[in-house]
């Protein structure tokens, strides 16, 4: 069970085992969130704006100002960053028991996590998409309104993938700090 719960949350012994059961079930539901929703909910989300404008290509362009990445995209990508590492930590510990390793383990696995975060930050600064918006790009005529179907549980959705990210995060910088004070206690750099 533990080289499973290792494989999952991508850390190995040096993390406790509190931290590397949470961290295996949270990629376990956000990897069972994302083959769910891959079929129901994200099936096709282009197909789901609709907008009332006949002009060729508008929606097309519509859905690219309303979603320049799809936030289900993302989030894929992010478990297959994560399972990356997870991967290459699982690989390097069958030969290498270094601290460095474990440090930069975890240090990777925090900028995993913050950078998708940041993006998703960046791409939608209010976190979700707008269920309702004005289009007004190139091919469409003027005040285009689109609507998002689904929207309820694609916000949903994208919260919940979120949240998972957010406490992975929170609990990898938690475990970084005290690895790090294991090993500056370990060696006896600091007398108290």
């Amino acid at each position: 069970m533990e080289p499973t719960l290792a494989f999952l949350s991508g850390t190995g012994s040096h993390v406790s085992s509190y931290a590397r059961t949470c961290l295996a079930l949270l990629f376990i539901v956000r990897l069972f969130s994302v083959i769910i929703n891959a079929k129901t909910v994200w099936a096709d989300d282009l197909q789901d704006l609709n907008c009332n404008s006949s002009q060729v290509g508008c929606r097309h362009q519509c859905y690219t100002e309303l979603s320049p990445l799809s936030p289900f995209t993302l989030f894929t990508l992010q478990i297959v960053f994560l399972f990356t590492l997870s991967l290459t930590n699982s690989l390097y510990q069958l030969g290498a028991n270094n601290t460095f390793w474990k440090i930069l383990n975890m240090l990777a696995k925090i900028l995993t996590e913050g950078a998708f975060l940041f993006l998703q930050h960046r791409l939608y600064p209010g976190l979700l998409r707008q269920d309702v918006f004005k289009c007004d790009i190139t091919p469409c005529e003027e005040a285009v309104v689109c609507i998002m179907l689904k929207s309820q549980q694609k916000n949903a959705f994208v919260l919940f993938m979120f949240t998972c990210s957010f406490a992975s995060l929170l609990i990898g910088v938690l475990e970084t700090y005290s690895l790090i004070g294991k090993i500056v206690f370990s060696k006896g750099a600091y007398k108290i």
